[in-house]
């Protein structure tokens, strides 16, 4: 039988309470859950044991003693009441996450200005920071993560709907971005190539693209145009990201970019699984960055992915004729 546990147990002398304590907190942060006084239990996970390999270590050298046993079943406790004992742990976690989140909304209308806008849409990311630490010590999920995620997904989508609805026309005219040199950073990933590919395709036709390797930087008294780094406008704006952000300035407002700004986003924030087309779209995606070490080609052949992906969202989303 395959052993499923880690049990691990140690002593600290009293006289060294820093240490003890610290060596507490250690144990906490992996997941721990108390059996009895003294006893800690794990999942048996290759990433764990190697954690508790390094707090055996630690404890011997603080004049203790520390013992680790793995096993496949623990006399007196069903597997299903251990696991509950984890979820005992993360669950009220989890939960405050929720509490917090909804009292972001509960005192003011966020959307009625822009400043309350930025000041929730910052806590919502921390939150949100939260909420994946508390994830990596979600051994046995109950769903308390995935109500979580929902809500802050709910927030956001609230956060995002003032820039969608508030400004339907074009901020930028695009005849001022043409033949642009569009500048970003070397080994795109899929805001930087899905955003070119939006660039080219409605923004700017004849647009050029340079990939900044470290050291490098942008020649903006030359012309270039930074996309998607830290600096310049076409970049992540609070909860956007920036293929967002170029639809909204340019009003490229149409189902089935909709569609791909959803897929977008969803790989590159990857918060939670992905849902099933997105993961098969970043599975392409990872397949051809693989392939493909030039940053130019890889452009070329992402484009044809999101060339293909906008026509075959256009189709579906078009207006019945019959």
């Amino acid at each position: 039988m395959k052993n499923k546990w880690i049990l691990f147990s140690y002593s600290i002398p009293a006289a060294n309470a820093k240490a003890r304590m610290r060596t507490w907190r250690r144990i906490s942060a992996t997941g721990a859950a108390q059996l009895k006084t003294g006893l800690q239990i794990l999942p048996n996970r290759e990433e764990l044991m190697e954690n508790i390999i390094w707090l055996i270590g630690e404890v011997n050298s603080l004049g203790g003693e520390a013992i680790a046993l793995q096993c496949a079943q623990v006399e007196g406790m069903a597997d299903q009441q251990i696991e509950q004992l984890f979820q005992a742990q993360v669950d009220p976690e989890f939960e405050q996450i929720q509490v917090e989140a909804t009292a972001l909304l509960n005192t003011t209308d966020p959307l009625a200005d822009e400043g309350r806008i930025k000041e929730v849409s910052a806590t919502l990311r921390k939150l949100r920071k939260r909420c994946e630490s508390v994830r990596e010590r979600d051994f046995f999920p109950s769903g308390a993560a995935a109500r979580t995620l929902k809500v802050l997904d709910a927030i956001s989508e609230q956060l995002r709907k003032p820039e969608q609805t508030d400004l339907p026309l074009a901020r930028l005219d695009r005849t001022d971005y043409q033949g642009r040199v569009w500048v970003t950073r070397a080994r795109p990933y899929i805001d930087r190539l899905g955003s070119a590919w939006l660039i080219q395709r409605f923004i700017d036709p004849q647009a050029r693209f340079r990939f900044l390797l470290a050291g490098e930087k942008v020649n903006q008294d030359q012309g270039e145009l930074p996309f998607d780094m830290a600096m310049g406008e076409f970049t992540h704006q609070g909860e956007l990201i920036t293929f967002e952000v170029l639809i909204r300035d340019f009003a490229l407002h149409d189902a089935a970019l909709t569609k791909m700004s959803e897929l977008v986003k969803h790989i590159d924030v990857q918060e939670g699984a992905l849902p099933d087309d997105a993961n098969l779209l970043k599975t392409l995606l990872d397949g051809y960055i693989d392939l493909t070490p030039d940053d130019h080609q890889l452009l070329e052949r992402t484009r044809q992915l999101f060339e293909a992906l906008y026509a075959g969202f256009l189709k579906n989303t078009a207006p019945s004729t019959t």
